[in-house]
């Protein structure tokens, strides 16, 4: 039997789970101070902490986003990653159906996650919504995608493909190029600006590399060739070939590309509203549980809040100061390097020749410096207009996930990868801005590097709302997952 991940069958499992679970306490978190300015942050949570799970700390702000019924609850972040593994699910056969994607976008902005009663569309941000409401997206959703942007200028660049990707990493992980392949095709359903679709194919593939092993030893990363097919010149440009699917570069032949032909395991099947009411109905009666209502009385929110005040220490060394991971950081870095050609080589760019250095050479240098930069101040995460750019989701996420363990923190809650979890988590929601897509994605690259037992805090992870359903949903999907594993270790 050939050896696809160095990892055991028994830590796949606990990673893939980390990975999904991560993401969605990361934008649970995170929703903290989502759209807040740093200065909001902090006169609202000082340097922390700030209350979750069974941890205690400043209150969540008291808002019309913030509602209280919504504490410890993923947002539309988590939502969308889930309609995206489900899709997946259905096909069964690891690869990414975007009509079937593009349908459940449409069944999730309509209907929620009715089998735990979201509310439709929560969070729905400006760029998916556009899309979704273009006459063709059930048809051709890349073209959608591509008209929205092309109407914007070409330039519109936000964070709404990353944010759900890391399922994409899990999907096929023992196998590169559909990681990639699929990375792409979720990506465009929504987002055809090549910045988007990257930042997603850059994260799915560092959760792939992950779970074959990677980042633990640089020289054994350094030997292993992740994807063969990047040395033929033919796969590259099929690579740069869709990226311009759906837009008018090559005429009617990218502006209405083939998609997978409509089967029985493809053809979407909408979801029984009312059998699903009912079950949630039913199951809400049963554990007599009375659900968190929140005062509707703006007056009275954020009523007896304690003082504000910094605390001497933070409890660990700090995101800048701990340092690159001497394996993490070079594994990401080989990510990046493998794929910034797709910045630097596509032709999907805005009509813009106001400036003397190439647009694709700018975007290649700019994704370099967020992924990589010198301090997490240097990300300006709560940057006005500019918090949602993709740019600085997948920076902070790379950031984050490639730093070294406090050996030594001041405080026993921030020793060792759960420690460096909620470290990470306390200053990256800290710097505000979009930070509950910023916190997912980090979440999920750190919950696919330390799994979930030992790499989320159980403080946390144990009390996020709708948990019994979603450990339900994944034991199914890592069932799945694995079953096409053993397969294709089988055929090895």
């Amino acid at each position: 039997m050939a050896e696809l991940s160095t990892l055991t069958k028994l830590q796949l499992r606990d990673r893939i789970r980390g990975c999904i679970l991560g993401n969605a306490l990361g934008d649970a978190y995170g929703l903290a101070t989502e759209f807040m300015t740093a200065k909001q942050a902090e006169q609202r949570y000082g340097n922390g902490p700030i209350a979750f799970g069974r941890d205690s700390g400043y209150p969540v702000w008291e808002d019309p986003h913030r509602a209280f019924e919504q504490r410890n609850d993923f947002t539309d972040d988590t939502d969308q990653l889930l309609v995206l593994l489900q899709s997946l699910e259905q096909t069964g056969n690891g690869k990414l159906c975007a009509r079937n994607f593009a349908n459940r976008l449409i069944e999730w902005r309509n209907y929620g996650i009715p089998e735990i009663g979201t509310e439709p569309g929560r969070g729905l941000g400006y760029t998916v919504s556009r899309v979704m409401e273009h006459p063709a997206f059930l048809l051709n959703p890349h073209r959608a995608a591509f008209e929205v942007w092309d109407s914007e200028e070409r330039n519109l660049a936000p964070n709404g493909a990353t944010m759900r990707t890391g399922v994409i990493g899990v999907e096929t992980f023992w196998d590169e190029p559909r990681v990639v392949e699929n990375a792409m095709a979720a990506a465009k359903v929504t987002h055809v600006d090549p910045r988007s679709v990257v930042s997603a194919v850059i994260s799915s593939v560092l959760i792939s590399r992950l779970l074959r092993g990677g980042g633990e030893d640089k020289a054994e990363d350094m030997a292993r060739t992740w994807n063969p097919k990047l040395t033929q010149p033919d796969y590259r440009q099929e690579l740069l070939a869709y990226l311009e699917r759906g837009t008018t570069l090559k005429g009617n032949s990218s502006l209405n590309p083939t998609y997978e032909p409509d089967t029985e395991a493809n053809r979407f099947r909408r979801k029984d509203y009312v059998a699903c009411a009912t079950q949630l109905a039913a199951k809400d009666a049963e554990s007599g549980a009375p659900k968190p209502v929140k005062d509707q009385n703006p007056s009275q929110w954020n009523k007896g809040r304690p003082d504000v005040t910094h605390r001497p220490s933070i409890g660990w060394a700090g995101i800048d100061q701990v340092g690159d991971d001497e394996a993490m950081a070079p594994l990401a870095r080989s990510v990046f390097n493998d794929y910034k050609f797709l910045l630097q080589q596509t032709d999907v760019v805005p009509i813009d020749t106001s400036s003397p250095e190439r647009v694709q050479e700018r975007w290649a240098n700019a994704m370099e410096t967020m992924c990589f930069p010198p301090s997490l101040h240097s990300l300006e995460l709560g940057c006005g207009r500019a918090m949602g750019y993709t740019f600085k989701c997948i920076g902070i996420a790379y950031y984050g996930a490639t730093r070294r363990l406090d050996l030594s923190p001041t405080l026993p809650e921030y020793h060792g990868p759960a420690g460096l979890f909620r470290g990470l988590m306390e200053q990256v929601t800290l710097e505000a801005g979009d930070a509950d897509t910023n916190c997912a994605v980090m979440g999920s690259l750190l919950g696919a590097r330390f799994g979930l037992e030992n790499g989320l805090p159980s403080t946390w992870w144990e009390e996020l709302q709708h948990l019994e359903w979603l450990n339900t949903t994944l034991d199914k999907y890592i069932e799945h997952v694995m079953t096409n594993y053993d397969v294709q270790c089988s055929a090895e």
